[in-house]
């Protein structure tokens, strides 16, 4: 790398793009592109949805029609990833094309398990009687015990009132480990 390469911020080192994704088309767009050489990541969650009358685990991905792409300012040629089969471009603002920073990337991967997956299911979250701490709500400050989900967005805990035990239904977001 020249002095005048490191003076303009090092243009000749790769950098991770945003490409944006036609509606629908993100794994296909990704296997585009990494058939032609490019490095790609797609970041995956695991979701719980409702689906045929019943809550299922999914897995799709994080940022819906967007995917990221390590590029060479200087030396790769972006022209085919405008054609690329699933590719709608790459994220402009005007006629810039921004970076995204290494470090949003790497802390994108140290959130992924070991299948690739970001789990959002919230069932790894909590165990049965595990202590909890209430957050939010007129028992905000009490701790309890999780019992288990009750729907997709609540927790079923067990608090210790006026030295009854009662169960409360609570939104997941309202209790956090002690």
């Amino acid at each position: 790398m020249t002095a005048a390469d490191e003076e303009s911020g090092g243009s000749r080192r790769q950098r991770w793009y945003a490409v944006q994704a036609k509606p629908r088309q993100d794994a296909r767009a990704e296997t585009h592109l990494r058939n032609q050489g490019y490095e790609v990541f797609r970041p995956l969650i695991r979701v719980r949805k409702r689906r045929a009358g019943g809550m299922q685990q999914v897995v799709e991905s994080m940022f819906p029609r967007y995917l990221f792409v390590r590029l060479c300012d200087l030396t790769e040629n972006w022209a085919p990833i405008r054609s690329t089969r699933g590719v709608a471009g790459l994220v402009r603002w005007g006629d810039h094309v921004p970076t995204v920073p290494e470090g949003v990337i790497a802390d994108l991967r140290g959130r992924m398990s070991d299948d690739g997956c970001v789990d959002l299911t919230g069932e790894a979250d909590f165990r049965p009687n595990e202590k909890v701490r209430i957050t939010e709500g007129v028992f905000a400050g009490y701790e309890g015990l999780y019992q288990a989900r009750s729907g997709e967005e609540r927790v079923v805990v067990l608090l210790e009132i006026m030295q009854q035990a009662q169960t409360l239904t609570l939104p997941a977001t309202a209790i956090s480990r002690d």
